[in-house]
């Protein structure tokens, strides 16, 4: 990895860890200095051996050989994709030329808003795209802390030559079915400057006042309104294809307005500048590659950088502020949006052509439009069905008609107790969610046979809802004590020792590595390093979804993307 120009270096000890802009580094532990140190690491790890080798006895696979073969071999198989369906409705199967074809005709085919390119043309203007980061990073270093100085300037670097890639998602719950574009950018440096991006239009959330973070917030926010006045009813709306229908040029406009208007309110060390610079190099260079091809899109949000959400959620939020909520606020009791859905309170005083005229107001900005549900009684909104009874909020859980309740089947790879978490948290949410009773007890039957469905034990799922339901019955009846004024401090990094591991169910068993630790280490790297924790951290391991998907297309030979893009390719 490169280091930095002299003159751009920043003291290494002033960094601080920002735990949004990370990037795993290369860094390995220098051997200690104190030899009884060194010792006792090397009986940690030789007893640890020897405990792990009598659990990892070989065990019969959750999948059969014949299973396990056909997953390895669908990732690249030259006849079918397998691809996610939106909705949470697992996986799907294409023809891999109907997949191709279905690229080019419903996105890619777009001239307005992809620019193909040639290969060498995308590499050269990776070349001017990674020209423009880096100047930024060393003209702005002034207004960057070392932390995201060091961020930027390591994922230049370590990421240079990395492009983005197109795929799709199946959009299986629409009729006709359609398909969603998706640009993977991740391990690329225009996308770290968008996590930088991000990390700055994350701190503006609190100046939106239509912002919700997810249905829990709002459901908060509803339990507050009280009795509704009389002629109050719900709307929703769902903006069409928000992403690719945000102008740029519009967006970076309306933005930076609203970011001068804040000019005096915006967080301490807001780099006001910097972040208008870094929304122009972000959002008019998102270059890809499909297969054979390449391609820049023109218009609308750099689809799959880390800043994507928050910069089409500012964006309209811009409309909201200066438009809608000084017109209409009046007639709207609560107004809020979760990205492209929106959901508001509507009270009809009478006023003609309010509400037509409301909505024509929300589609007049750019080239984004939205489609309107008419005000009513009861709406679905996220996975709420909100109703209006007896001038109040009441609300259930809602779940789409095609939800295929995919949960964790027992022969999975999971730490036990996880699941039991699982199951507290969704009863928890059932609890927030239903008003009434009922319902709530209705949605925790679902919960105990869908679950049956997947292979669980009947008793040992009946257990785990009852001691949920009693535990959230016993956090609710709890009164709130006030906090003890000895409050300990919290344990910081250089206090703790992390041991990684992939986590398998027949491996040695955390007690045990505590144990083993308390045993060899603790004391001694207490005393000599002032280590007061071990931490052991699993990661997972592959999942069939890892196993069976990928992210760059895999063309059989003669169906290559730019045969159906040129015509030559015209039917599988």
């Amino acid at each position: 990895m490169h280091n930095p120009p002299e003159e751009n270096e920043k003291d290494a000890d002033t960094i601080t860890y920002i735990p949004e802009l990370y990037i795993k580094g290369t860094w390995e532990p220098p051997k200690s200095v104190d030899p009884d140190v060194e010792k006792c690491i090397e009986s940690f790890e030789h007893d640890l051996r020897l405990q792990q080798s009598r659990y990892n006895i070989p065990r019969p696979s959750n999948l059969q050989p014949r299973q396990w073969e056909l997953s390895s071999t669908l990732k690249f198989n030259d006849m079918f994709i397998a691809i996610e369906a939106d909705k949470n409705l697992g996986g799907c199967f294409l023809l891999r030329d109907t997949y191709i074809k279905r690229g080019v005709k419903e996105h890619l085919g777009n001239t307005s808003v992809y620019k193909p390119l040639s290969k060498q043309q995308a590499k050269n203007l990776l070349r001017i795209i990674n020209r423009k980061m880096s100047i930024f990073i060393s003209k702005r270093q002034d207004d960057l802390s070392a932390a995201e100085f060091h961020f930027l300037w390591e994922s230049m670097h370590k990421y240079a030559d990395n492009m983005a890639r197109f795929r799709m998602s199946l959009k299986a719950h629409k009729t006709p079915w359609k398909m969603r574009p998706i640009v993977c950018c991740a391990g690329t440096a225009l996308n770290n400057l968008s996590r930088w991006l991000d990390y700055w239009l994350q701190k503006l959330k609190p100046f939106i006042p239509t912002y919700i973070r997810d249905s829990t917030q709002l459901l908060e926010q509803l339990q507050q309104l009280g009795p509704l006045p009389p002629g109050a009813k719900i709307f929703t709306a769902d903006a069409n294809s928000m992403y690719t229908n945000i102008c740029t040029d519009h967006a970076i406009e309306m933005i930076s307005m609203w970011l001068d208007t804040l000019k005096s309110d915006l967080p301490e060390g807001f780099p006001l500048e910097a972040v208008k610079e870094a929304m122009e190099i972000v959002m008019r260079n998102n270059l890809f590659e499909w297969g054979d091809m390449h391609f820049l899109q023109l218009l609308g949000t750099a689809m799959g950088t880390s800043a994507a959400c928050m910069w089409a959620t500012i964006y309209f939020a811009c409309h909201e502020i200066m438009t809608l909520i000084p017109k209409y606020g009046r007639y709207l009791l609560i107004f809020k949006r979760f990205i492209d859905d929106m959901l508001g309170i509507w009270i009809d005083d009478g006023t003609p052509n309010a509400w037509e005229n409301f909505k024509a107001d929300t589609n007049n900005f750019g080239i984004l439009t939205w489609e309107f549900e008419e005000p009513s009684q009861s709406v679905d909104f996220l996975d709420l069905t909100i109703i209006i009874e007896r001038n109040r909020i009441i609300t259930r859980t809602y779940q789409k008609a095609l939800n295929l309740y995919q949960y964790i089947m027992p022969q999975s790879n999971h730490p036990p107790r996880m699941m039991k978490g699982i199951i507290y948290s969704l009863m928890r949410n059932y609890h927030r969610q239903n008003t009434k009773y009922k319902d709530y007890k209705s949605m925790a039957t679902k919960l105990f046979h869908r679950h049956v469905n997947r292979g669980w034990d009947r008793s040992t799922m009946k257990d785990w809802i009852i001691s949920a339901d009693e535990k959230i019955q016993q956090e609710q009846n709890e009164q709130p004590t006030s906090a003890s004024t000895e409050s300990e401090e919290p344990v910081s990094n250089k206090e703790r020792v992390f041991l990684h591991f992939e986590y398998h169910k027949n491996d040695i068993p955390k007690s045990r590595v505590r144990a083993i630790y308390d045993k060899n280490c603790k004391e001694l790297l207490s005393t000599r390093l002032g280590i007061k924790q071990l931490t052991i951290a699993y990661s997972r391991p592959k999942n069939i979804k890892d196993t069976i998907t990928k992210a760059k297309l895999h063309q059989a030979p003669g169906h290559e993307a730019s045969k159906y893009y040129s015509g030559e390719q015209t039917s599988p």
